[in-house]
Protein backbone atom coordinates (compact mmCIF):
# COMPACT_ATOMS: atom_id res chain seq x y z
CA UNK A 1 0.00 0.00 0.00
CA UNK A 2 1.28 3.52 -1.02
CA UNK A 3 0.53 6.53 1.02
CA UNK A 4 0.92 10.36 0.34
CA UNK A 5 0.56 12.14 3.52
CA UNK A 6 -0.38 15.79 3.36
CA UNK A 7 -1.10 18.58 5.80
CA UNK A 8 -4.93 19.66 4.91
CA UNK A 9 -7.57 18.53 6.77
CA UNK A 10 -9.77 15.50 5.00
CA UNK A 11 -12.40 17.83 3.43
CA UNK A 12 -9.91 20.09 2.09
CA UNK A 13 -7.83 17.38 0.45
CA UNK A 14 -11.25 15.83 -1.10
CA UNK A 15 -11.62 19.09 -2.70
CA UNK A 16 -8.13 19.40 -4.23
CA UNK A 17 -8.83 16.15 -5.41
CA UNK A 18 -11.45 17.65 -7.20
CA UNK A 19 -10.26 20.75 -8.74
CA UNK A 20 -7.01 18.53 -9.47
CA UNK A 21 -8.91 16.93 -11.44
CA UNK A 22 -11.76 18.64 -12.78
CA UNK A 23 -12.30 17.76 -16.73
CA UNK A 24 -11.86 21.46 -16.82
CA UNK A 25 -8.54 21.73 -15.58
CA UNK A 26 -7.85 19.47 -18.58
CA UNK A 27 -10.00 21.36 -21.09
CA UNK A 28 -8.35 22.22 -24.20
CA UNK A 29 -5.23 20.56 -23.84
CA UNK A 30 -2.86 20.20 -26.92
CA UNK A 31 -0.62 17.50 -28.42
CA UNK A 32 2.35 19.09 -25.60
CA UNK A 33 0.30 18.22 -22.81
CA UNK A 34 1.29 14.06 -22.28
CA UNK A 35 -0.61 13.34 -19.16
CA UNK A 36 -4.61 13.82 -18.87
CA UNK A 37 -5.69 12.12 -15.71
CA UNK A 38 -9.58 11.56 -15.45
CA UNK A 39 -10.60 10.61 -11.81
CA UNK A 40 -14.14 9.12 -9.74
CA UNK A 41 -14.91 9.94 -5.92
CA UNK A 42 -17.32 8.60 -4.06
CA UNK A 43 -16.63 9.71 -0.83
CA UNK A 44 -13.51 9.07 0.61
CA UNK A 45 -13.02 6.40 -2.04
CA UNK A 46 -10.73 7.53 -5.32
CA UNK A 47 -9.44 5.98 -8.71
CA UNK A 48 -7.02 8.02 -11.11
CA UNK A 49 -6.16 7.02 -14.91
CA UNK A 50 -4.10 8.48 -16.75
CA UNK A 51 -5.83 8.93 -20.24
CA UNK A 52 -4.44 8.88 -23.43
CA UNK A 53 -4.65 10.83 -26.49
CA UNK A 54 -6.38 7.25 -28.01
CA UNK A 55 -10.03 6.37 -26.74
CA UNK A 56 -9.07 3.93 -24.12
CA UNK A 57 -5.12 3.21 -23.59
CA UNK A 58 -5.23 -0.57 -22.93
CA UNK A 59 -3.22 -2.22 -19.71
CA UNK A 60 -3.01 1.49 -18.12
CA UNK A 61 -2.32 1.77 -14.82
CA UNK A 62 -5.08 2.63 -12.26
CA UNK A 63 -5.08 4.17 -8.76
CA UNK A 64 -7.03 3.02 -6.66
CA UNK A 65 -7.50 4.38 -2.78
CA UNK A 66 -8.95 6.17 -0.26
CA UNK A 67 -8.54 9.59 1.84
CA UNK A 68 -8.13 9.03 5.39
CA UNK A 69 -7.95 11.66 8.33
CA UNK A 70 -4.28 11.69 10.02
CA UNK A 71 -3.56 12.80 13.37
CA UNK A 72 -1.24 15.66 10.82
CA UNK A 73 -3.93 16.26 8.96
CA UNK A 74 -5.13 13.52 6.01
CA UNK A 75 -3.36 10.91 3.50
CA UNK A 76 -4.28 9.30 0.53
CA UNK A 77 -3.70 5.01 0.86
CA UNK A 78 -3.80 3.34 -2.37
CA UNK A 79 -2.35 0.85 -4.47
CA UNK A 80 -2.17 0.43 -8.78
CA UNK A 81 -3.59 -2.15 -10.08
CA UNK A 82 -4.91 -2.79 -14.42
CA UNK A 83 -8.09 -2.58 -15.04
CA UNK A 84 -10.54 -5.25 -14.81
CA UNK A 85 -11.14 -5.57 -18.76
CA UNK A 86 -7.40 -6.44 -18.75
CA UNK A 87 -7.01 -8.97 -16.20
CA UNK A 88 -10.14 -10.44 -18.33
CA UNK A 89 -8.37 -10.36 -21.70
CA UNK A 90 -5.42 -12.02 -20.32
CA UNK A 91 -7.44 -14.59 -18.57
CA UNK A 92 -9.22 -15.16 -21.24
CA UNK A 93 -6.16 -15.63 -23.72
CA UNK A 94 -5.20 -17.84 -21.07
CA UNK A 95 -8.13 -19.90 -20.60
CA UNK A 96 -7.75 -20.65 -24.35
CA UNK A 97 -4.27 -21.95 -24.45
CA UNK A 98 -5.27 -24.38 -21.74
CA UNK A 99 -8.17 -25.54 -23.78
CA UNK A 100 -6.18 -26.10 -27.03
CA UNK A 101 -3.76 -27.44 -25.10
CA UNK A 102 -6.27 -29.92 -23.53
CA UNK A 103 -6.99 -31.31 -27.28
CA UNK A 104 -3.48 -31.50 -27.90
CA UNK A 105 -2.83 -34.39 -25.13
CA UNK A 106 -6.25 -36.09 -26.12
CA UNK A 107 -5.15 -36.47 -29.83
CA UNK A 108 -1.72 -37.48 -28.31
CA UNK A 109 0.38 -35.23 -30.40
CA UNK A 110 3.93 -33.66 -29.07
CA UNK A 111 3.20 -30.77 -26.70
CA UNK A 112 6.08 -29.07 -27.74
CA UNK A 113 4.71 -25.87 -29.26
CA UNK A 114 1.50 -25.50 -27.31
CA UNK A 115 3.57 -25.75 -24.07
CA UNK A 116 6.11 -22.79 -25.30
CA UNK A 117 2.83 -20.68 -26.48
CA UNK A 118 1.36 -21.50 -22.87
CA UNK A 119 4.85 -20.32 -21.25
CA UNK A 120 5.24 -17.55 -23.62
CA UNK A 121 1.22 -16.73 -22.96
CA UNK A 122 1.99 -16.67 -19.37
CA UNK A 123 5.21 -14.35 -19.25
CA UNK A 124 3.88 -12.39 -21.92
CA UNK A 125 0.35 -11.41 -19.60
CA UNK A 126 2.77 -11.13 -16.42
CA UNK A 127 3.80 -8.35 -18.01
CA UNK A 128 1.42 -6.51 -19.45
CA UNK A 129 -0.49 -7.08 -16.35
CA UNK A 130 2.67 -4.82 -14.46
CA UNK A 131 2.68 -1.76 -13.48
CA UNK A 132 6.07 0.15 -14.44
CA UNK A 133 8.17 2.26 -12.57
CA UNK A 134 7.69 5.48 -14.23
CA UNK A 135 4.25 5.02 -14.42
CA UNK A 136 4.05 4.92 -11.11
CA UNK A 137 6.20 8.06 -10.66
CA UNK A 138 4.03 10.02 -13.33
CA UNK A 139 1.01 9.28 -11.18
CA UNK A 140 2.59 9.85 -7.93
CA UNK A 141 4.04 13.06 -9.30
CA UNK A 142 0.27 14.00 -9.66
CA UNK A 143 -0.92 12.88 -6.64
CA UNK A 144 1.75 14.71 -4.69
CA UNK A 145 1.04 18.09 -6.80
CA UNK A 146 -2.77 17.45 -5.11
CA UNK A 147 -1.60 16.78 -1.44
CA UNK A 148 0.78 19.78 -1.94
CA UNK A 149 3.82 17.89 -0.82
CA UNK A 150 6.14 17.96 -4.05
CA UNK A 151 9.18 18.28 -2.10
CA UNK A 152 8.56 14.62 -0.51
CA UNK A 153 8.81 13.13 -4.08
CA UNK A 154 12.90 14.21 -4.36
CA UNK A 155 13.69 13.21 -0.50
CA UNK A 156 14.41 10.19 1.07
CA UNK A 157 12.44 9.51 4.15
CA UNK A 158 15.52 10.28 6.51
CA UNK A 159 16.45 13.72 4.55
CA UNK A 160 12.98 14.47 4.81
CA UNK A 161 12.86 13.77 8.81
CA UNK A 162 16.22 15.88 8.74
CA UNK A 163 14.29 19.14 7.19
CA UNK A 164 11.22 18.84 9.66
CA UNK A 165 13.10 18.62 12.49
CA UNK A 166 15.29 21.24 11.54
CA UNK A 167 11.81 23.08 11.19
CA UNK A 168 10.70 22.24 14.86
CA UNK A 169 14.36 23.63 16.02
CA UNK A 170 13.61 27.09 15.06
Amino acid sequence: MIRYTSKFSKKELKERWDEYTSPARFAGSDATMDLIFTAQRNGSRVKLVRRARLARDPFSSVFCGRIKKTEQGSEISGYFRKSIFDYFFVGIILALLFYIRSFIVERGDSLNTINTLLICGIVVGALLLRNSRSAKRKYSEFIFKITDNEMAMFLSKKKLAEIENDDQAE
